[in-house]
């Protein structure tokens, strides 16, 4: 008898051992991209993910070494931070970014922070809603060439394959898959590292935050300024990357400056005014060295006609004007530059 309650016993302490083991299990396996990530609950924005593309630590750190790595160029060239430097917020600091072949690439390098918050991608097409399906331009594009995959998958992948290093990370982020090298993993592992590029600690954030320490008496200013019915500069820099209109849910919007007519006639995305220090030059084409030239050109009113009726011009004296360029200034964090997770990891392992 008192065997087969130390028997019953047991067997009730295994099934709960074995009901913890299975919660805990289940929860690390559904964590979603937001708690993966760490992006606090204070930050309302929406975070996006391609439902097919699963995130993963596994799958970011495959990504890293990807990112850097120039041999996923048809001619060992170009790697995607040849275009998407750190150092440069992730853009290349060129007016417009040079192709595997030496052609220009049509628009200026985009900086690729916090794009875990958009879901709209590139300059003019207004059809590409995650990182997954853009990547496609710049690997497969042909005018320009970018990357030079068209027609060279089997070279490159077969390039990488003889990487070592590149067997364990395959094997850890695609467990499950029986063919590990393929174009989609590259793809899937490249745009979930993109999605770590989280940079939200700006002296506006920590200002936004509460430490009113954070913004000098002059950015302070320039703040109400970027926020004035007069400017209306945040009525198309909204959200959290300040790139979002709050008039229309699209982010495409005729300024009426600079550029070609793209797919939407003369309209472009709104870019993020986060780590303005680091990526000149601005605008779609590179085409404007400072900050202060930008604010002339809006103060101007754009360029008629193709242009919203909120860039109708504004006036603004010296004072204001170095005002509102230290709050643009003040949306820069120069942490994030220097993480060392965001490095190459062929230099820094």
């Amino acid at each position: 008898m008192l065997k087969a309650t130390v028997l019953i016993k047991i067997f009730l302490f295994s099934i709960v051992g074995l009901l913890i083991y299975c919660t805990n299990h289940r929860n690390t396996k559904t964590k979603t991209t937001r708690e993966v990530l760490e992006i606090p609950d204070s930050i309302p924005d929406s975070v996006f993910n391609d439902a097919d593309n699963f995130f993963s630590k596994e799958k970011a750190e495959l990504g890293r070494y990807l990112f850097y790595d120039k041999r996923l160029s048809v001619n060992n060239t170009k790697s995607c931070a040849s275009c998407h430097a750190p150092q440069f917020s992730f853009t290349d600091s060129y007016r417009r970014s040079v192709g595997v072949f030496g052609d220009f690439t049509k628009h200026n390098s985009p900086l690729l922070i916090n794009i875990i918050f958009n879901n709209y991608f590139t300059y003019t097409d207004t059809s590409l809603h995650s990182p997954e399906r853009q990547i496609k331009n710049p690997m497969f594009g042909t005018v320009p060439v970018e990357m030079g995959w068209e027609g060279n998958e089997d070279e490159i992948l077969g390039r990488i394959k003889q990487e070592t290093q590149y067997v364990q990370l395959f094997s850890k982020a695609f467990a499950a898959d029986r063919e590990k090298f393929t174009v989609k993993n590259v793809q899937y592992a490249i745009t979930s590292f993109v999605k770590t590029l989280i940079s939200l600690h700006s002296p506006y954030d920590q200002y936004m935050k509460g430490d009113s320490t954070a913004l000098s008496v002059a950015a302070k200013r320039g703040k109400v300024l970027f926020e004035s019915k007069e400017l209306k500069c945040s009525l198309c820099h909204g959200g959290i990357n300040f790139n979002r209109p709050v008039f229309q849910q699209s982010p495409y919007f005729a300024a009426g400056f600079s550029g070609d007519a793209g797919k939407d006639s003369l309209r472009y995305k709104v870019p993020t005014l986060r780590n303005l220090a680091f990526t000149s030059p601005y605008f779609n084409d590179g085409s404007v060295e400072m900050l202060e030239e930008v604010i002339n050109l809006f103060a101007a009113g754009g360029k008629a006609p193709n242009r919203h009726p909120y860039v109708s011009g504004f006036s603004l004296n010296l004072e204001q004007r170095k005002d509102l360029v230290l709050f643009l200034l003040s949306l820069s964090d120069s942490s994030f530059i220097k993480k060392t997770q965001f490095q190459d990891p062929w230099v820094t392992k």
